[in-house]
């Protein structure tokens, strides 16, 4: 075998086992959301950095960091830079960092419903820690994207005439799970979109201190495809606290 072999495998090894390894440690890190004090406002700011160009940049060892999405945009949607630059948040390859600790207390908790009985099946969960924590809850529902209704290449009804329908219908669902929870102040949305989207965008909106899903047992099917509860806790940094379909609460 010559030489040249011999060093290509060796690059060949030390990438798949070493290089690789890293950058999918550090491509992790960057990925979560964080927490950064925003120095315009002086208050705390919920920001997503350019995962892919801050991993780069750690293992080149050069690269600054560049913002994608903050908490108080758009109205802040110019600031761009100033937080990081105030007080750059530290890297590490060795593996996702400690969740920011939020107060003990909850004030506000977000509970998204799909609309099936398995997914009710955290209300009674959430009832309790409701009044223990004298919370309040705001049941979420996420519809998907309304277009118009058609018959025979006619309109029937406008795409926002449609959305106004189910909104109205989706509302009457989740209030009629509020009545069935005495002693709780309840709060029901309805919005149209990606799921975990559109769940860590109103959890993020309200500043809830905790997010109550139900969820599938881990299992290998829920390995393979992932599950709503995994896209929600990758997304952003509030607790998200999983109930069984039907079962106690885990966390």
């Amino acid at each position: 075998m010559t030489p040249w072999l011999v060093l290509l495998a060796l690059l060949v090894v030390a990438g798949l086992f070493v290089v690789a390894p890293v950058a999918g440690a550090t491509f992790a890190y960057w990925r979560r959301p964080r927490r950064v004090r925003c120095p315009v406002e002086s208050t705390e700011a919920r920001v997503r950095i350019d995962a892919g160009r801050a991993a780069l940049g750690s293992i080149v060892g050069r690269g600054a960091l560049a913002i994608v999405r903050c908490s108080l945009w758009p109205r802040l949607g110019g600031c761009r830079q100033a937080c990081l630059d105030a007080e750059p948040p530290a890297a590490s390859v060795a593996g996702a960092p400690a969740r920011t600790r939020r107060s003990a207390a909850v004030r506000t908790l977000l509970v998204p419903l799909d609309g099936t009985a398995g997914s009710e099946s955290v209300l009674g969960t959430v009832a309790e820690l409701a009044r223990a924590q004298g919370a309040r809850v705001r049941l979420l529902r996420v519809a998907p994207a309304v277009d118009a209704v058609r018959a025979e290449s006619r309109v029937v009804a406008y795409a926002d005439q449609e959305t106004a329908r189910v909104e109205q219908e989706e509302l009457a669902y989740l209030r009629s799970l509020a009545a069935g929870l005495p002693g709780v102040a309840v709060d029901a949305v309805v919005r149209f979109g990606d799921p975990a989207t559109e769940i860590v965008e109103e959890a993020e909106a309200q500043d809830v201190d905790l997010i109550a899903m139900a969820a599938h047992r881990r299992g290998f099917s829920r390995l393979v495809r992932g599950s709503l509860a995994d896209a929600v806790e990758r997304e952003t940094m509030i607790p998200v606290l999983r109930v069984p379909y039907g079962e106690a609460a885990y966390v």
